[in-house]
C-alpha cells in the first residue's frame, strides 16, 4: 500500500512537472505582435487577433508571435526552442520563420502564414497535452496484464493456504506462510508502479528540454 501510494505520490509530481513545462512553453509567445497597416504605420495586436496574410515587424531580440514568412529585411535567428538548433539561423526574404524563436541583430518584416492556434509552437504545445491525457501502448499492456495476473496470483496463494492443510493435513501455520511468501514473490506491483511514472517523468524532461 504504501508503495502504491508512492508512486501515485510522484505521478502526480511528474504530471505537475511536465504542465509547467508545457507553460513554459506557452510562454515564448509574445502578448503581442507589431502588425503593418497600409499607410506603414503600426499597431499592437494580439497574436490571436492578426490574420494570415498581415505582415508584422520583429525588432533585433525579439521574439516571433507568429509563424511566417520573411517578407523584408535579413538576419539570424535563434530557433533552438523549436528546432534545437544552438547556432542561429540566417534568414532572409522567402524563408519560413516560426513563433516563440528569437530574431537576431536584424530587422525583420515577416508575412504570417498560420494562425495563433496553428503554429509549429500551438503544435508542440498540444500534442505534449495529448501525449499526457493517452496512455503509452506499454502501460495499456501492463494494465491488461495486471487485470488478469494480479486475481490469478490471489488465487493460486489462496489454493495454497487452503488446500494442503484441508487435502493432506498440513499445518496451518506452514502454508500460511507459504501462502504470504508466494504473494510477495509473485506480486506485479514494481511493473505496474514503474511504467506511469516512468512515462510520465519522460515527457516532462522532453517537454522541458524542447523535445
Amino acid at each position: 500500500a504504501f508503495l502504491f501510494a508512492l508512486s501515485l505520490a510522484l505521478e502526480a509530481w511528474s504530471v505537475g512537472r511536465a504542465r509547467r513545462a508545457v507553460a513554459a512553453l506557452m510562454d515564448l509567445t509574445p502578448p503581442a505582435a507589431r502588425v503593418l497597416g497600409p499607410g506603414g504605420w503600426e499597431e499592437l495586436v494580439p497574436p490571436e487577433d492578426v490574420p494570415v496574410g498581415a505582415r508584422f515587424l520583429v525588432r533585433p531580440g525579439d521574439r516571433l508571435p507568429l509563424d511566417g514568412r520573411v517578407a523584408d529585411g535579413t538576419g539570424g535567428v535563434d530557433q533552438s526552442p523549436i528546432t534545437g538548433e544552438s547556432v542561429p539561423v540566417q534568414k532572409g526574404p522567402g524563408d519560413d520563420v516560426f513563433a516563440g524563436t528569437i530574431n537576431g541583430d536584424g530587422l525583420l518584416t515577416v508575412e504570417s502564414t498560420k494562425p495563433a492556434s496553428d503554429t509549429t509552437l500551438a503544435r508542440i504545445t498540444r500534442m505534449v497535452g495529448e501525449a499526457q491525457s493517452r496512455r503509452a501502448p506499454s502501460e495499456q499492456w501492463v494494465e491488461r496484464f495486471a487485470r488478469i495476473y494480479t486475481p490469478a496470483v490471489m488465487l493460486i496463494a489462496l489454493a495454497v493456504l487452503l488446500l494442503p492443510p484441508l487435502l493432506a493435513g498440513g499445518a496451518w501455520g506452514a502454508w500460511f506462510y507459504r501462502a504470504l511468501v508466494l504473494l510477495v514473490i509473485a506480486c506485479p506491483c514494481a511493473l505496474v508502479i514503474s511504467t506511469p511514472v516512468t512515462i510520465v517523468a519522460a515527457l516532462a524532461a522532453a517537454a522541458r528540454n524542447g523535445v
